[in-house]
């Protein structure tokens, strides 16, 4: 994968996990997590969906809009490249994050 290009030795390939392509099963993992960190929109809403705390980290404008459009919690890409984040509680009092007006906004969509 991509990932082991730019992580280089800080990841433990051995850890990956890999899903078949079916919903259920990759819900009934997301909702064993404790913490959601996706560069993509469905990974981020997956964890949303569970009730997970999550942030997205959008790779791509259109991702970004769409974290925009929804108030979602997240980080901007630059940041997350150039910051160098020692945990999660870091990552998270970086994130844009307003859950009042995500939950407004939500409700209003919803109607």
């Amino acid at each position: 994968p991509k990932l082991l290009k730019y992580a280089q030795d800080k990841v433990d390939e051995e850890k990956f996990l890999y899903f078949q392509e079916d919903v259920e099963s990759w819900f009934e993992f997301m909702s064993t997590l404790d913490f959601v960190v996706s560069t993509r929109i469905h990974g981020g809403m997956a964890g949303i969906s569970n009730e997970i705390p999550t942030i997205i980290v959008p790779s791509d404008l259109r991702i970004l809009e769409l974290v925009n459009a929804m108030i979602l919690p997240h980080i901007p890409y630059e940041d997350a490249i150039e910051k160098n984040f020692t945990s999660l509680a870091e990552l998270m009092a970086a994130a844009n994050k307003d859950f009042k007006e995500f939950e407004i906004n939500r409700r209003n969509r919803v109607k």
